[in-house]
């Protein structure tokens, strides 16, 4: 749900500014809170199931399918973050995305998406660094925290005691990047 809040707030944002990294940020949260809404559900399916043989693949396939929401996602904020960084033309900024399907929580699938986030995060301090301002602030909070819940459910892979950790540190993301956009929202 928050993540539909933060792509909620990014479009009325852009609705108001027409700046092009708000829509980015609204079509991957709404990437991402999708895939989350899959994989959740299909998790559910599977529990009420009660873990039988043939429902197990319907958790890899949700799995699967977040993965990829979750790499088209952060693929295009590193493309508006690329783009805005170095103003360069869509024909040569093309990120392309390799469509891998893993039908479990791997280390690999998580290296992906950390070496992504800590690209935005890395942008995002950048941005902060210069700017020193509240919201660039909560964006870089953000996307830190969202690296540290990858990295959480990186080490998951080998420890199941960090999936918690894990789910905490990416709620607090989302929790981060709907609190900037609130404020850029207000009215003044």
């Amino acid at each position: 749900m928050i993540a539909i809040a933060v792509a909620y707030q990014a479009l009325k944002g852009y609705k108001l500014s027409k700046e092009k990294t708000l829509l980015y940020l609204n079509l991957s949260f709404v990437l991402i809170g999708a895939g989350l809404l899959i994989d959740g559900l299909s998790s559910l399916i599977v529990l009420l199931a009660r873990l039988r043989g043939g429902s197990l693949y319907l958790f890899g396939v949700g799995y699967s399918i977040n993965f990829l929401a979750q790499l088209v996602a952060y693929g295009l904020l590193v493309y508006a973050y690329v783009h805005q960084a170095r103003n360069v033309t869509t024909s040569t900024a093309v990120l392309a995305a390799v469509p891998i399907l893993f039908f479990e929580r791997n280390a690999v699938t998580e290296l992906i998406l950390i070496f992504l986030l800590v690209y935005i995060a890395t942008q995002t301090a950048i941005n902060y660094s210069m700017n020193k301002n509240t919201n660039s602030m909560l964006v870089f909070g953000a996307f830190a925290s969202l690296s540290v819940a990858h990295v959480f459910f990186l080490i998951f892979t080998v420890a199941p005691l960090f999936f918690p950790f894990a789910q905490i540190a990416q709620l607090f993301g989302f929790l981060l990047l709907l609190a900037m956009l609130l404020r850029v929202n207000q009215p003044v």
